[in-house]
């Protein structure tokens, strides 16, 4: 899968990562409320720097994107101590997933093309051709040979260092899908448990609709689909 079709399928991921969480959001509050949030405005983030339309103005306003990111980031920072400050050290995990999808969604912002403005010079140079150019299509990485992350950090001499960022960061949202699969599979929806009721997602229908639409399946579809977007856009940048 190369060019637009990979492009479109990102799309298609990533706007059912937002839907599944809007839809979560409805059904939850406390802390998982601001975790499907943040999930729901990554999924979006994904869609729009997927998409091959958009792909190209993406990193025009990678500061704003950066910025709305790097919130939810901060905002999960803050609810992990919260939680590991009233249950223990054990309890930051709760909050640790929305602050590395965070920092990963700001670190392809920034690697992303902008204008001479854009802090997305820091990763991809002057050239005008971020990472995830390809994203509006593959088959123009490949005619120029690198992305402007490798050309902007190979003559820094740290092309490897960011290759290995975002390897890491990949191999981290395949571990955690396999691991929420495994969960689900054992009956575990990942809410907090007692010691934290007080930001404990609750399911306000759980008895009401036993179907396959219920908090922890769309939890477990979200975590997925942004797992599966976001592991594949990092290798796209890596590569």
């Amino acid at each position: 899968m190369t060019g637009p079709i990979l492009g479109w399928t990102l799309v298609v991921l990533g706007v059912g990562v937002a839907g599944g969480n809007l839809l979560r959001m409805a059904l939850v509050r406390g802390w998982a409320r601001f975790e499907a949030a943040a999930e729901a405005v990554m999924g979006g983030g994904m869609a729009v720097m997927a998409a091959p339309p958009t792909a190209a103005h993406y990193g025009t306003y990678s500061t704003w994107w950066a910025a709305v990111f790097g919130a939810f980031c901060l905002g999960g920072v803050a609810l992990s101590v919260r939680h590991a400050a009233r249950g223990g050290l054990r309890y930051l995990r709760h909050g640790g997933h929305v602050v590395i999808g965070s920092a990963a969604m700001v670190l392809m912002t920034l690697a992303m093309s902008g204008t001479t403005s854009s802090p997305a010079l820091a990763l991809a140079g002057s050239s005008g051709h971020g990472g995830m150019a390809g994203m509006a299509g593959m088959e123009s990485v490949g005619a120029h040979g690198h992305g402007g992350l490798a050309e902007a950090a190979g003559s820094s001499g740290g092309a490897l260092a960011w290759r290995v960022a975002f390897w890491a960061l990949a191999a981290y949202f395949v571990v955690f899908m396999a691991l929420a699969v495994r969960a689900r599979l054992r009956g575990r929806d990942g809410s907090l448990p007692a010691v934290a009721a007080g930001a404990r997602a609750r399911h306000r229908h759980a008895r009401r609709h036993p179907s396959v639409l219920t908090v922890p399946n769309a939890r477990l579809a979200g975590h997925v689909g942004m797992g599966g977007s976001m592991a594949t856009m990092l290798l796209m940048m890596a590569a």
